[in-house]
């Protein structure tokens, strides 16, 4: 029975091992108790017949069990007695848990606070598992559907909202913008408008005002009649201060409208001097562009040899292998 052997073997390795020694914890300090059995328990320390201080763990309610307290035995002892102390047992059903009560709309809320939290599509509230796992949790719950958690959402975003505005008409200083309008994966443009200020307690906040589709033409007027409208819907004609941008053509001429708009109401600090700021950001970006189209040839061999390598099995398998050889070489020439 090459098994049985086997188990033999290792039995006799297992015996042949030295015990590993616990550190030792010093009984007179604290130390954090965080199950909550030991709430049922009252500590003292006394001299054991070694002359070593112990600390010990005395039922409150019996009075009578006592039990090593110490982080390297653990709390089976004390959830064991605790489930067969009658003194216990008593002092629960005189003192029963509270279980708070189920309220559906509460749990449509925190729903929707993780959907949003989280970015979960709205269908997870239809998801056969998830359903399961939450009647488990609580029968009383009722599963929805999409369309209702899509209007606890909705609800969620106009209430988010007027906290918004009511912070920003509280705001004594000025209002800084910055404007983006960019094009997804799917071809589709959005526009997103972005408050940045600092509040009354003198900590600097920024506030997505808008992040919305934003359909062709991407002209210039057609940016700013969408700006300005988001800025007069916010009530921030008095307080703008500048506005930042990419470098685009349809972009200055927004911010050339919008400034001449602002100046009309006399709004502008400085007479607008200071008010259309370029992002370094996208200065940045044309740099790089313009620096990476001398090495446009060296950039197309690289990516044509991976795309060859990458083609096959077996060459990157032969690839591999020269890299390691190529190493070997160096390390011997070195």
């Amino acid at each position: 029975m090459p098994h049985a052997r086997s188990f033999t073997i290792v039995a006799q390795h297992a015996e042949s091992q030295p015990a590993k020694k616990c550190k030792s914890v010093d009984p007179t300090k604290e130390w954090k108790r965080r199950s909550p059995f030991w709430d049922h328990y009252s500590f003292s320390t006394v001299k054991g017949k070694d002359g070593k201080l112990v600390r010990y763990a005395t039922c409150i309610h019996c009075h009578v069990a006592k039990y090593k307290a110490d982080p390297r035995y653990g709390t089976s002892n004390a959830k064991k007695h605790l489930d067969q102390c009658d003194a216990y047992q008593a002092y629960l059903a005189a003192n029963p848990l509270p279980t708070p009560e189920f309220d559906q709309k509460v749990f449509c809320r925190m729903f929707a606070d993780a959907i949003m939290y989280h970015s979960y599509p709205l269908s997870i509230v239809e998801h056969v598992k998830l359903r399961e796992m939450l009647t488990y949790l609580n029968s009383k719950v009722r599963h929805i559907t999409r369309n209702t958690i899509l209007k606890y959402c909705l609800l969620e975003h106009k209430r988010l909202k007027s906290m918004l505005h009511e912070i920003l008409a509280d705001v004594n200083s000025r209002i800084c913008f910055t404007c983006d309008c960019w094009s997804a994966c799917t071809s589709r443009g959005f526009l997103t408008l972005t408050a940045h200020f600092i509040d009354n307690n003198w900590n600097l906040k920024s506030r997505i005002l808008n992040f919305r589709y934003f359909p062709p033409p991407h002209r210039g007027v057609d940016i700013y009649l969408f700006v300005v409208g988001l800025i007069k819907e916010w009530n921030l004609e008095g307080k703008t201060f500048s506005m930042t941008c990419d470098n685009a053509g349809s972009m200055d001429v927004m911010v050339a409208r919008l400034k001449s708009d602002l100046q009309t109401f006399g709004t502008l600090p400085l007479g607008g001097r200071f008010f259309h700021v370029r992002c370094c950001a996208h200065i940045l970006n044309l740099i790089v562009q313009s620096g990476m189209k001398v090495i446009d040839a060296s950039v197309l061999k690289v990516r044509e040899t991976v795309n060859y390598i990458a083609g096959s099995d077996n060459r990157l398998v032969l690839f591999e292998k020269c890299v390691v050889d190529s190493k070997s070489i160096l390390l011997v020439s070195c």
